[in-house]
């Protein structure tokens, strides 16, 4: 089973986690054993995908910016809490990402503790090497593999049915060329 579980909000004073519906179309609680990963989600500041590529690969939580300062402008100065949560009732395998383990019951908080600065909590633990953080690079390598994530990511989310919505301006302003690209292609097969 699992030794500690974490979940991240920046609602103070839980007590109980309720199931919600969430991305997967049922309710869950959602938590992870990987505490840096868990942070990923500890603000409402996010452009989610929109800000890198995030997830765990060999066992070690990573964030890959899509742009400069994405991290510091996704967690600075914000507040979250991290809620080690009781275990029990946690299944793996309910949804496609293997880092997040979900509950369909109501979780108990067994310790809370707030963060006042994400972005400086962060920073400790990237050098401490429990976050794998690669800031935004114009290598041809990180740029290929960058621009391929977002352009799924704008493919995936609909983005472009979203025109007057912020997540489309946000993309616009700093993915410009990959937005144009792909609205003149779909535009094209419309012809």
């Amino acid at each position: 089973m699992f030794d500690k579980l974490y979940h991240v909000s920046v609602e103070p004073n839980i007590k109980v986690l309720e199931p919600r519906v969430s991305s997967h179309g049922k309710p869950y609680v959602y938590a992870t054993q990987h505490l840096a990963f868990a942070l990923l989600f500890g603000t409402k500041k996010s452009n989610g995908n929109f800000d890198g590529m995030y997830g765990i690969k060999g066992g070690k939580p990573f964030f890959y910016e899509a742009y400069k300062d994405a991290l510091k402008r996704r967690f600075e100065g914000q507040t979250c809490y991290i809620y080690e949560v009781d275990v029990t009732t946690f299944k793996e395998g309910q949804t496609s990402f293997k880092g997040e383990v979900v509950s369909e019951q109501p979780v108990k908080v067994i310790k809370c503790t707030e963060i006042k600065d994400l972005y400086q909590y962060l920073q400790e633990l990237i050098k401490e090497g429990r976050l794998d953080f690669k800031p935004y690079s114009l290598d041809e390598d990180y740029q290929k593999a960058i621009n391929e994530h977002i352009k799924n990511r704008l493919i995936k989310f609909h983005i472009f049915e979203k025109k007057d919505k912020p997540i489309y301006q946000f993309c616009k302003q700093k993915f410009p060329q990959l937005v144009n690209e792909l609205e003149n292609s779909i535009n094209n097969n419309k012809q």
